[in-house]
């Protein structure tokens, strides 16, 4: 249960990032040679947390199969440049519609992270409330 509430912690660190760096993108829309960032994850880390959480491992030990630190969060995603397009003569490549349509879908995906993360925690005060409301 708070493996997946990592995860969903994950999500909602990546989620809040991008709001800012398309955030970023449309306030510099009209800056001469600006070009747009996104957040992408990092195929690595995928790799590396499927292997540290897969489901036939079991955490024995203090010492074994370390949580997310801020150092492996930040590992677990990155801000990228798009250079290879241009939008305008200015050399500014940054698309207004699309930045908004951009940012309405990743508000979507953090408020269902948010929905899901507050069904988890009600799970668990329901368990350890032995049912009773």
């Amino acid at each position: 249960m708070f493996r997946l509430v990592d995860r969903l912690s994950l999500g909602l660190s990546k989620a809040s990032l991008r709001q800012t760096v398309l955030s970023n993108n449309l306030a510099n829309f009209n800056t001469p040679g600006f070009k747009r960032s996104d957040v992408v994850d990092n195929p690595s880390f995928s790799l590396e947390l499927a292997k540290a959480h897969g489901p036939s491992l079991r955490r024995t030990h203090g010492r074994h199969l370390p949580g997310l630190t801020s150092s492996r969060m930040d590992a677990a995603f990155s801000v990228v440049q798009d250079t290879t397009t241009t939008m305008r003569t200015d050399g500014n490549n940054v698309d207004v519609d699309r930045e908004r349509v951009l940012l309405l879908e990743n508000q979507l995906y953090y408020e269902s992270l948010i929905d899901a993360v507050s069904r988890k925690l009600s799970q668990l005060r329901s368990v350890i409330g032995e049912g009773r409301r």
